[in-house]
């Protein structure tokens, strides 16, 4: 059964964002809890049961964590997530197109006094997704998401989101808006309290922002985002800048051609391929099966 129903595409087309109670499965929720529980010791404790002293480090914002904060994740369960085909397929509907990449996925952590408990004020989040502007235009869209690994209340710092019928006009920009400057934001936004394996997904277009927690609480989540391949002036990280940590290169090593070209890498086929850069790839990633991309040259050959 397909996760994002017609009713759902119908809301972010109509609204710019949708809320999805219970996107993941069960099972991936309990995979992915079970691999942040190893990652961020003591988090997904505190989280589920507030009474626990918090975890180590969590007032200076410096997470005591045994594995990186973004992709790729020690553990399967929150890589494969984050390039879930469902993900994939509702973002590849908005730009209406396939070619697409993953170009964000990090986790965010936070409780009440964190660094990161803030009552913030309404914005895009285009400023820092890309060089240009985002247009009304599908071509360009980008999709971004974030998934809850814990239970929002409305005490657990909500994220509010505010429909784009309550801002019609067409430029966005300013890109971020006071409570005394566009009160009408504030009034008619949403909070998205949801349990856990729920997941927001929303445009660089559509105004929210992150609220304070109410009580001793704390959060687990994930900023998912995908872009047109295309536009290079698009992407909130340049996954180059990780490709010399070893899990990015046993990731890389072990994805599938599709997987690797999800996060940017040159797809079978391309032109990049040639016998030097065929050599060369092989060479970083001795443990890579080149076999897709000889085979690619070889059937242009024939």
């Amino acid at each position: 059964m397909k996760r994002f129903q017609q009713s759902h595409v119908d809301h972010y087309r109509d609204h710019g964002f949708v809320i999805v109670e219970n996107f993941l499965t069960p099972e991936e929720l309990e995979g992915a809890r079970a691999d942040l529980t190893d990652t961020l010791p003591g988090w997904i404790e505190y989280c589920d049961d507030p009474s626990l002293p918090k975890p180590e480090g969590w007032e200076s914002g410096r997470i005591q964590g045994r594995g990186p904060m973004q992709f790729p994740y020690t553990g399967l369960f929150l890589n494969d997530i984050t390039l879930h085909p469902e993900l994939r397929a509702f973002a590849a509907e908005m730009m209406g197109h396939n070619d697409l990449y993953c170009e964000q996925s990090h986790l965010s952590v936070k409780c009440k006094g964190h660094p990161g408990d803030r009552d913030q004020g309404m914005h895009c989040d285009f400023g820092n997704h890309t060089l240009a502007y985002p247009p009304n235009d599908p071509a360009y869209w980008q999709t971004a998401y974030l998934l809850y690994y814990t239970d929002v209340s409305a005490d657990h710092a909500p994220t509010a989101v505010c429909s784009w019928t309550h801002y019609p006009e067409k430029i966005r920009w300013p890109a971020h808006y006071s409570r005394e400057d566009r009160t009408e934001l504030y009034d008619n936004e949403i909070n998205v309290v949801v349990p856990a394996g729920s997941l927001l997904a929303y445009s660089m277009r559509t105004f929210h922002r992150g609220t304070p927690f109410r009580a001793d609480a704390g959060r687990i989540g994930q900023f998912i985002t995908y872009a047109p391949a295309a536009w290079k002036w698009l992407g909130i990280v340049g996954w180059s800048a990780q490709a010399i940590r070893p899990e990015f290169r046993q990731w890389i090593e072990g994805a599938s051609p599709e997987e690797r070209t999800l996060l940017g890498f040159p797809s079978p086929g391309h032109e990049y391929w040639t016998p030097e850069t065929l050599e060369g790839v092989a060479a970083r990633y001795p443990a890579m099966d080149m076999t897709p991309y000889k085979r690619a040259i070889a059937n242009k050959k024939a």
